[in-house]
């Protein structure tokens, strides 16, 4: 059958569609920005596969590190997220259009500690989770230690932070300001006017500082063949 002109277009933009679908499922949300030893992603239903330098990141995609490791992640946005020493994290949601500048951002603190640098994406799609409380941020650079039992304590560098623990009950967290929710999801007082000090040296020092003081098992390299995301077949 010879399809019109008009059909032909609509036929050719259909597929373009297509083509742009499939590329997003083969195209990160952010690479692997720095890293000091060894970390680790998993992509469901696909093993745990060890991460280097400049790996895309991925939606859905869980990370972590090891003994005397650290990470930085950046995002499509320019958003930065530093994983110290056995972290781990889940990147629930990313969708970012940069014409618009409009998207949405949400991750899963599980355990560790972690240094967090918002981006151009508007700041009431961002939402960052652990397992003691949920915080929104306000142009905003958070320190933030999740202990194996859930507890966290979280302070603000800059700009502001809402943290809403199981009650409901909402904190504003302001510059050089610092909070701790329980295991059981419960405010520990109020809002300390002071920062609290992470427990890792890349989260509280930097990375470089880290490799200083830690013992480097691998050097960090590129991968000859980019790490891509494998297709979950039919």
């Amino acid at each position: 059958m010879k399809l019109t002109r008009r059909e032909g277009l609509i036929a050719t933009a259909a597929l373009s569609v297509v083509g742009v679908a499939r590329a997003d499922d083969d195209s990160g949300v952010g690479g692997v920005e720095d890293i000091v030893n060894y970390a680790w992603s998993t992509i469901a239903p696909e093993p745990r596969d060890e991460m280097e330098l400049e790996d895309d990141v991925y939606m859905n995609e869980v990370v972590e590190t090891g003994e005397e490791s650290a990470l930085v992640v950046k995002f499509s946005d320019g958003s930065k997220l530093t994983l110290g020493e056995n972290a781990k994290i889940v990147i629930d949601k990313y969708v970012y259009d940069p014409v618009a500048a409009s998207g949405e951002q949400a991750i899963t603190l599980t355990k560790g500690a972690f240094r967090f640098l918002s981006g151009s994406l508007p700041k009431a799609s961002v939402k960052i989770s652990t397992p003691a409380v949920t915080i929104g941020i306000r142009g905003t650079e958070l320190v933030i230690d999740v202990a194996e039992d859930g507890e966290t304590e979280m302070s603000t560098l800059s700009g502001e932070a809402d943290a809403t623990d199981g009650s409901g009950e909402t904190l504003t967290v302001l510059v050089d300001e610092s909070v701790v929710i329980d295991r059981n999801r419960r405010f520990r007082g109020r809002v300390r006017k002071r920062r609290h000090v992470s427990r890792s040296i890349a989260i509280a020092e930097g990375l470089g500082s880290a490799r200083t003081r830690w013992r480097i098992r691998k050097p960090a390299k590129r991968r000859a063949v980019r790490r891509r995301r494998r297709r979950r077949s039919d």
